[in-house]
Protein backbone atom coordinates (compact mmCIF):
# COMPACT_ATOMS: atom_id res chain seq x y z
CA UNK A 1 0.00 0.00 0.00
CA UNK A 2 1.07 3.51 -1.20
CA UNK A 3 0.25 6.44 0.73
CA UNK A 4 0.33 9.38 -0.87
CA UNK A 5 0.46 13.57 0.64
CA UNK A 6 -2.11 15.85 -1.19
CA UNK A 7 -2.34 19.06 -0.29
CA UNK A 8 -3.84 22.55 -2.30
CA UNK A 9 -1.06 23.45 -4.33
CA UNK A 10 0.68 20.20 -4.76
CA UNK A 11 0.48 19.87 -8.28
CA UNK A 12 2.07 23.36 -8.79
CA UNK A 13 4.53 23.21 -6.44
CA UNK A 14 5.84 20.09 -8.05
CA UNK A 15 5.67 21.29 -11.96
CA UNK A 16 7.86 24.57 -10.53
CA UNK A 17 10.55 22.42 -8.93
CA UNK A 18 10.88 20.50 -12.26
CA UNK A 19 10.81 23.44 -14.50
CA UNK A 20 13.79 24.76 -12.10
CA UNK A 21 15.64 21.63 -12.43
CA UNK A 22 15.52 21.08 -15.67
CA UNK A 23 16.26 24.26 -17.54
CA UNK A 24 17.55 24.56 -20.63
CA UNK A 25 20.55 21.93 -20.62
CA UNK A 26 22.17 23.69 -23.89
CA UNK A 27 21.88 27.42 -22.15
CA UNK A 28 22.92 26.70 -18.76
CA UNK A 29 25.08 28.49 -17.09
CA UNK A 30 25.01 31.67 -20.16
CA UNK A 31 25.08 34.79 -19.15
CA UNK A 32 21.81 36.71 -20.60
CA UNK A 33 19.93 33.36 -20.41
CA UNK A 34 16.89 33.56 -18.08
CA UNK A 35 17.63 31.93 -15.09
CA UNK A 36 18.97 33.32 -11.83
CA UNK A 37 23.07 34.13 -11.96
CA UNK A 38 25.38 34.59 -8.85
CA UNK A 39 27.08 38.06 -8.69
CA UNK A 40 30.18 39.20 -6.70
CA UNK A 41 28.88 41.79 -4.12
CA UNK A 42 30.62 44.73 -6.82
CA UNK A 43 28.58 43.51 -9.33
CA UNK A 44 30.31 41.77 -11.41
CA UNK A 45 29.37 38.14 -12.07
CA UNK A 46 30.68 35.02 -10.64
CA UNK A 47 30.51 31.44 -11.48
CA UNK A 48 31.95 29.80 -8.25
CA UNK A 49 34.85 26.64 -8.25
CA UNK A 50 32.57 23.77 -6.72
CA UNK A 51 35.12 23.86 -3.98
CA UNK A 52 35.02 27.51 -3.13
CA UNK A 53 33.35 28.63 0.17
CA UNK A 54 30.42 30.52 -0.66
CA UNK A 55 27.78 32.65 0.77
CA UNK A 56 24.86 33.48 -1.44
CA UNK A 57 22.53 36.38 -0.18
CA UNK A 58 19.09 36.46 -1.40
CA UNK A 59 16.30 33.74 -1.76
CA UNK A 60 17.26 30.33 -1.52
CA UNK A 61 14.79 29.53 -4.68
CA UNK A 62 16.72 31.21 -7.24
CA UNK A 63 19.78 30.54 -5.54
CA UNK A 64 19.55 27.14 -5.84
CA UNK A 65 18.92 27.33 -9.30
CA UNK A 66 21.51 29.35 -9.87
CA UNK A 67 23.87 27.00 -8.54
CA UNK A 68 22.89 24.30 -10.90
CA UNK A 69 25.26 25.43 -12.76
CA UNK A 70 28.53 24.79 -10.87
CA UNK A 71 26.88 22.35 -8.46
CA UNK A 72 24.49 19.91 -9.71
CA UNK A 73 25.66 16.32 -8.79
CA UNK A 74 28.42 17.64 -6.55
CA UNK A 75 27.48 18.35 -2.41
CA UNK A 76 27.93 15.29 -0.34
CA UNK A 77 25.90 16.72 3.12
CA UNK A 78 22.44 19.05 2.65
CA UNK A 79 21.46 20.28 6.46
CA UNK A 80 18.87 22.20 6.39
CA UNK A 81 17.21 23.75 9.66
CA UNK A 82 13.73 25.30 7.54
CA UNK A 83 11.30 27.55 8.83
CA UNK A 84 9.11 25.74 11.60
CA UNK A 85 5.91 27.15 9.98
CA UNK A 86 5.43 28.85 13.83
CA UNK A 87 3.09 31.65 11.93
CA UNK A 88 6.03 34.41 12.45
CA UNK A 89 6.66 36.61 9.21
CA UNK A 90 9.65 35.46 6.42
CA UNK A 91 10.69 37.12 3.46
CA UNK A 92 10.19 34.19 1.44
CA UNK A 93 7.62 35.59 -1.10
CA UNK A 94 5.98 32.15 -1.53
CA UNK A 95 6.09 31.26 2.00
CA UNK A 96 2.67 30.63 4.27
CA UNK A 97 1.67 29.52 7.47
CA UNK A 98 -0.63 26.09 6.37
CA UNK A 99 0.81 22.95 6.05
CA UNK A 100 -0.28 23.40 2.66
CA UNK A 101 1.99 25.98 2.07
CA UNK A 102 4.48 25.01 3.76
CA UNK A 103 4.63 22.06 1.56
CA UNK A 104 4.34 24.33 -1.48
CA UNK A 105 7.38 26.07 -0.45
CA UNK A 106 9.38 23.09 0.83
CA UNK A 107 8.87 21.15 -2.82
CA UNK A 108 11.25 22.89 -5.27
CA UNK A 109 13.53 23.40 -2.56
CA UNK A 110 13.97 19.89 -1.97
CA UNK A 111 13.76 19.06 -5.60
CA UNK A 112 16.50 21.19 -6.22
CA UNK A 113 18.72 20.38 -3.57
CA UNK A 114 18.17 16.08 -4.90
CA UNK A 115 19.27 17.29 -7.89
CA UNK A 116 23.14 18.95 -6.32
CA UNK A 117 23.50 16.28 -4.44
CA UNK A 118 25.71 13.56 -5.35
CA UNK A 119 24.57 9.73 -5.94
CA UNK A 120 25.87 9.33 -2.59
CA UNK A 121 24.65 12.18 -1.41
CA UNK A 122 23.14 13.05 2.12
CA UNK A 123 19.93 15.52 3.02
CA UNK A 124 19.25 16.34 7.00
CA UNK A 125 16.39 17.44 7.61
CA UNK A 126 15.48 19.74 11.30
CA UNK A 127 12.77 20.38 12.40
CA UNK A 128 10.15 20.18 15.27
CA UNK A 129 7.13 18.05 15.47
CA UNK A 130 4.73 20.37 13.78
CA UNK A 131 5.82 19.64 10.60
CA UNK A 132 7.80 16.59 11.20
CA UNK A 133 4.64 14.32 9.93
CA UNK A 134 4.48 15.94 6.67
CA UNK A 135 8.16 16.55 6.03
CA UNK A 136 8.46 12.96 6.38
CA UNK A 137 6.27 12.05 3.48
CA UNK A 138 7.32 14.77 1.35
CA UNK A 139 10.71 14.07 1.30
CA UNK A 140 9.61 10.09 0.90
CA UNK A 141 7.81 11.49 -2.13
CA UNK A 142 11.24 13.32 -4.16
CA UNK A 143 13.70 11.30 -2.63
CA UNK A 144 11.34 8.07 -2.94
CA UNK A 145 10.53 5.88 0.52
CA UNK A 146 13.33 3.21 -0.02
CA UNK A 147 15.93 6.07 0.25
CA UNK A 148 15.05 7.26 3.64
CA UNK A 149 17.41 6.89 6.10
CA UNK A 150 15.48 6.97 9.31
CA UNK A 151 15.08 9.74 11.60
CA UNK A 152 17.77 11.04 14.16
CA UNK A 153 16.88 13.07 17.54
CA UNK A 154 18.60 16.08 18.67
CA UNK A 155 18.02 16.23 22.79
CA UNK A 156 18.32 20.47 22.79
CA UNK A 157 17.22 20.92 26.31
CA UNK A 158 16.67 19.42 29.72
CA UNK A 159 14.93 19.86 33.14
CA UNK A 160 12.15 20.97 34.26
CA UNK A 161 9.53 24.12 32.77
CA UNK A 162 6.41 24.81 32.46
CA UNK A 163 4.85 22.80 30.00
CA UNK A 164 1.38 21.98 29.87
CA UNK A 165 1.78 18.34 29.23
CA UNK A 166 5.36 17.41 29.09
CA UNK A 167 8.86 19.07 28.54
CA UNK A 168 9.93 19.08 24.75
CA UNK A 169 13.39 18.64 24.81
CA UNK A 170 14.23 17.25 21.66
CA UNK A 171 13.97 18.08 17.71
CA UNK A 172 13.76 15.35 14.91
CA UNK A 173 16.33 15.02 12.02
CA UNK A 174 14.93 13.51 8.80
CA UNK A 175 17.35 11.51 6.32
CA UNK A 176 17.11 11.40 2.68
CA UNK A 177 19.91 9.49 0.50
CA UNK A 178 19.41 10.22 -3.39
CA UNK A 179 20.55 6.84 -3.72
CA UNK A 180 20.55 4.83 -0.58
CA UNK A 181 22.51 1.96 -2.25
CA UNK A 182 25.27 4.31 -2.87
CA UNK A 183 25.73 5.50 1.18
CA UNK A 184 27.70 3.94 4.01
CA UNK A 185 27.51 3.70 7.76
CA UNK A 186 27.10 6.83 8.98
CA UNK A 187 30.07 7.25 11.68
CA UNK A 188 31.53 9.31 14.46
CA UNK A 189 34.69 9.31 16.25
CA UNK A 190 35.78 6.01 18.29
CA UNK A 191 34.72 5.88 21.93
CA UNK A 192 35.76 2.35 23.26
CA UNK A 193 37.46 0.99 26.24
CA UNK A 194 40.64 1.80 23.80
CA UNK A 195 42.76 4.68 25.09
CA UNK A 196 44.57 7.56 23.80
CA UNK A 197 48.22 7.35 23.95
CA UNK A 198 51.10 10.31 21.57
CA UNK A 199 53.04 7.65 19.48
CA UNK A 200 55.90 9.28 17.79
CA UNK A 201 54.11 13.21 18.12
CA UNK A 202 50.81 11.85 17.12
CA UNK A 203 47.55 10.94 18.98
CA UNK A 204 46.76 6.89 18.09
CA UNK A 205 43.83 5.14 19.97
CA UNK A 206 45.68 1.79 20.67
CA UNK A 207 43.70 -1.57 20.97
CA UNK A 208 45.69 -3.91 23.07
CA UNK A 209 43.32 -7.30 22.36
CA UNK A 210 42.45 -7.47 18.99
CA UNK A 211 43.83 -10.98 19.05
CA UNK A 212 42.62 -13.29 21.26
CA UNK A 213 43.26 -17.02 21.81
CA UNK A 214 39.63 -17.45 21.35
CA UNK A 215 36.34 -16.51 22.28
CA UNK A 216 33.75 -17.37 25.02
CA UNK A 217 33.97 -16.47 29.21
CA UNK A 218 37.14 -15.92 30.11
CA UNK A 219 37.84 -16.81 33.90
CA UNK A 220 39.05 -13.78 36.13
CA UNK A 221 42.60 -13.38 35.69
CA UNK A 222 43.19 -15.14 32.87
CA UNK A 223 44.80 -14.12 29.48
CA UNK A 224 42.79 -13.83 26.72
CA UNK A 225 45.30 -12.02 24.27
CA UNK A 226 46.97 -13.97 21.85
CA UNK A 227 50.85 -13.29 22.25
CA UNK A 228 52.57 -12.55 18.74
CA UNK A 229 55.26 -15.83 20.11
CA UNK A 230 52.27 -18.24 20.07
CA UNK A 231 50.62 -17.41 17.10
CA UNK A 232 51.69 -20.49 14.66
CA UNK A 233 50.66 -22.97 17.38
CA UNK A 234 47.03 -21.67 17.86
CA UNK A 235 46.27 -19.83 14.75
CA UNK A 236 48.84 -21.60 12.10
CA UNK A 237 51.38 -19.97 9.92
CA UNK A 238 48.83 -18.03 7.74
CA UNK A 239 47.43 -16.11 10.44
CA UNK A 240 50.86 -15.09 11.34
CA UNK A 241 51.98 -13.94 7.92
CA UNK A 242 48.63 -11.72 7.80
CA UNK A 243 49.78 -10.00 11.51
CA UNK A 244 53.35 -9.87 9.61
CA UNK A 245 52.02 -7.94 7.20
CA UNK A 246 50.29 -5.20 9.25
CA UNK A 247 53.21 -5.38 11.56
CA UNK A 248 55.06 -3.65 8.18
CA UNK A 249 51.95 -1.61 7.41
CA UNK A 250 52.61 0.01 11.10
CA UNK A 251 48.37 -1.03 11.47
CA UNK A 252 50.30 -3.22 14.26
CA UNK A 253 53.01 -2.87 16.60
CA UNK A 254 53.93 -5.35 19.56
CA UNK A 255 54.55 -4.42 23.34
CA UNK A 256 55.84 -6.10 25.87
CA UNK A 257 53.37 -7.87 27.65
CA UNK A 258 53.53 -9.92 31.34
CA UNK A 259 56.49 -11.62 32.50
CA UNK A 260 57.43 -14.70 30.23
CA UNK A 261 59.27 -12.23 27.68
CA UNK A 262 56.32 -12.64 25.17
CA UNK A 263 54.64 -9.42 23.05
CA UNK A 264 50.91 -8.14 22.81
CA UNK A 265 49.83 -7.83 19.45
CA UNK A 266 48.63 -3.81 19.47
CA UNK A 267 46.32 -2.03 16.89
CA UNK A 268 47.16 1.66 16.55
CA UNK A 269 44.89 3.96 14.76
CA UNK A 270 45.13 7.95 14.15
CA UNK A 271 42.36 9.39 16.52
CA UNK A 272 41.14 11.41 14.14
CA UNK A 273 40.49 8.31 11.56
CA UNK A 274 38.59 6.25 14.80
CA UNK A 275 35.59 5.52 13.75
CA UNK A 276 32.02 3.56 15.26
CA UNK A 277 28.57 4.15 14.55
CA UNK A 278 26.95 7.12 14.81
CA UNK A 279 23.91 7.16 17.64
CA UNK A 280 20.21 8.08 16.77
CA UNK A 281 19.87 10.20 19.82
CA UNK A 282 22.72 13.40 19.42
CA UNK A 283 22.85 15.35 22.97
CA UNK A 284 23.86 19.21 21.67
CA UNK A 285 22.51 21.73 24.42
CA UNK A 286 22.50 25.71 23.61
CA UNK A 287 23.57 27.05 20.40
CA UNK A 288 24.08 30.21 22.15
CA UNK A 289 26.80 28.54 23.87
CA UNK A 290 28.87 28.79 20.36
CA UNK A 291 28.20 32.46 19.90
CA UNK A 292 29.65 33.82 23.23
CA UNK A 293 33.32 32.85 22.29
CA UNK A 294 33.20 35.09 19.04
CA UNK A 295 31.92 37.94 20.59
CA UNK A 296 28.47 37.31 19.13
CA UNK A 297 26.28 36.24 22.50
CA UNK A 298 22.60 37.44 22.20
CA UNK A 299 22.38 38.20 18.95
CA UNK A 300 20.75 35.52 17.42
CA UNK A 301 17.97 33.38 18.82
CA UNK A 302 17.75 29.50 18.91
CA UNK A 303 21.28 29.51 16.71
CA UNK A 304 21.94 25.20 16.08
CA UNK A 305 24.68 24.16 17.79
CA UNK A 306 28.00 23.67 16.40
CA UNK A 307 28.50 19.98 17.62
CA UNK A 308 25.15 18.24 16.28
CA UNK A 309 25.82 19.80 12.62
CA UNK A 310 29.30 19.22 13.19
CA UNK A 311 28.67 15.32 14.23
CA UNK A 312 26.04 15.19 11.03
CA UNK A 313 28.30 16.55 8.64
CA UNK A 314 31.12 14.39 10.26
CA UNK A 315 29.46 11.38 10.23
CA UNK A 316 28.74 11.15 6.43
CA UNK A 317 32.23 12.83 5.43
CA UNK A 318 34.71 10.98 8.28
CA UNK A 319 36.76 9.66 4.76
CA UNK A 320 35.69 12.35 2.82
CA UNK A 321 37.56 15.65 3.57
CA UNK A 322 37.23 17.33 0.73
CA UNK A 323 32.91 17.23 0.35
CA UNK A 324 31.09 19.77 0.07
CA UNK A 325 28.23 20.87 2.50
CA UNK A 326 25.34 22.81 1.51
CA UNK A 327 22.96 24.75 3.80
CA UNK A 328 20.43 27.31 2.09
CA UNK A 329 18.62 28.11 5.60
CA UNK A 330 21.93 29.51 6.74
CA UNK A 331 20.61 31.70 9.52
CA UNK A 332 23.62 33.05 11.52
CA UNK A 333 26.11 29.96 10.02
CA UNK A 334 26.32 27.43 12.59
CA UNK A 335 27.22 25.19 9.30
CA UNK A 336 30.17 26.69 8.25
CA UNK A 337 31.66 27.38 11.50
CA UNK A 338 30.69 22.86 11.73
CA UNK A 339 32.62 23.01 8.90
CA UNK A 340 35.73 24.41 10.02
CA UNK A 341 35.67 22.36 13.26
CA UNK A 342 35.40 18.85 11.15
CA UNK A 343 38.24 20.24 9.26
CA UNK A 344 40.13 21.24 12.29
CA UNK A 345 40.22 17.37 13.90
CA UNK A 346 41.23 15.72 10.81
CA UNK A 347 43.34 19.06 8.55
CA UNK A 348 40.59 18.52 6.38
CA UNK A 349 39.43 20.94 3.13
CA UNK A 350 35.47 20.12 2.97
CA UNK A 351 34.05 23.00 1.83
CA UNK A 352 31.31 25.02 2.49
CA UNK A 353 28.12 26.73 0.53
CA UNK A 354 25.42 28.72 2.57
CA UNK A 355 22.41 30.77 1.14
CA UNK A 356 20.60 33.24 3.50
CA UNK A 357 18.17 35.93 2.94
CA UNK A 358 18.80 39.52 3.96
CA UNK A 359 16.24 39.96 5.97
CA UNK A 360 15.81 41.97 9.14
CA UNK A 361 17.43 40.60 12.10
CA UNK A 362 14.62 40.37 14.56
CA UNK A 363 15.83 38.48 17.66
CA UNK A 364 14.26 39.22 20.76
CA UNK A 365 17.62 39.21 22.36
CA UNK A 366 19.59 40.90 19.21
CA UNK A 367 21.26 43.75 20.67
CA UNK A 368 24.66 45.42 19.27
CA UNK A 369 27.77 43.23 19.63
CA UNK A 370 30.19 45.58 21.82
CA UNK A 371 33.65 45.22 20.20
CA UNK A 372 37.20 46.17 22.07
CA UNK A 373 37.20 49.80 20.37
CA UNK A 374 33.99 50.30 22.82
CA UNK A 375 31.81 50.50 19.75
CA UNK A 376 28.75 48.87 19.21
CA UNK A 377 28.51 46.60 15.81
CA UNK A 378 24.79 46.46 14.22
CA UNK A 379 23.76 43.49 12.23
CA UNK A 380 20.47 45.03 9.98
CA UNK A 381 20.21 41.76 8.31
CA UNK A 382 20.71 38.07 9.30
CA UNK A 383 23.07 37.59 6.15
CA UNK A 384 25.19 40.87 7.50
CA UNK A 385 25.02 38.40 10.76
CA UNK A 386 26.02 35.17 8.69
CA UNK A 387 28.99 36.71 7.13
CA UNK A 388 30.53 38.07 9.78
CA UNK A 389 30.14 35.21 11.96
CA UNK A 390 31.99 33.08 9.38
CA UNK A 391 34.80 35.42 9.81
CA UNK A 392 35.20 35.05 14.04
CA UNK A 393 34.64 31.31 13.31
CA UNK A 394 37.76 31.06 10.64
CA UNK A 395 39.58 33.06 13.20
CA UNK A 396 39.09 30.44 16.00
CA UNK A 397 39.26 27.49 13.51
CA UNK A 398 40.97 27.76 10.26
CA UNK A 399 42.80 31.00 10.19
CA UNK A 400 43.40 32.13 6.56
CA UNK A 401 40.13 30.54 5.38
CA UNK A 402 38.62 32.72 2.81
CA UNK A 403 34.86 32.67 1.15
CA UNK A 404 32.93 34.33 -1.56
CA UNK A 405 30.59 36.27 -0.49
CA UNK A 406 27.58 36.24 -3.45
CA UNK A 407 24.33 37.58 -4.01
CA UNK A 408 21.74 35.86 -6.81
CA UNK A 409 19.98 38.38 -9.36
CA UNK A 410 16.87 37.01 -11.03
CA UNK A 411 17.22 35.90 -14.67
CA UNK A 412 15.15 38.34 -16.90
Amino acid sequence: MTTVLEWTGKAAAFALGRRLVDGDPEREGHLGYGRPHLWDVDGTAHVPDPHENLLVVGDNLPALTALLATHRGQVKVVYIDPPYNTGNAHTYKDHGHDHASWLSFMTPRLLLARELMREDGVLFLHLDDKESAWAQLLGHEIFGEDNSLGTLIHQRAKGGGNARSFVRGHDYVHVWARDSSQVGPFLTEKKSPAKLEVIDGKRMLVETDVLRAGFGRYARGSERRLMYEDIIAVKGEGKLAEVDAKLASGEYILRPWGTEGKHAVVRVTPAEKASSKLYSIIKALGGQNDLEPLGLAGVFSYPKPVELVKALVASQTFFDPDAIVLDFFAGSGTTAQAVMAANERDQGSRSFVLVQTPEPLRSKTARAVVTAAGGGVEFPTISELTAERIRRAADVHSPGLTFTQLEVVDGE
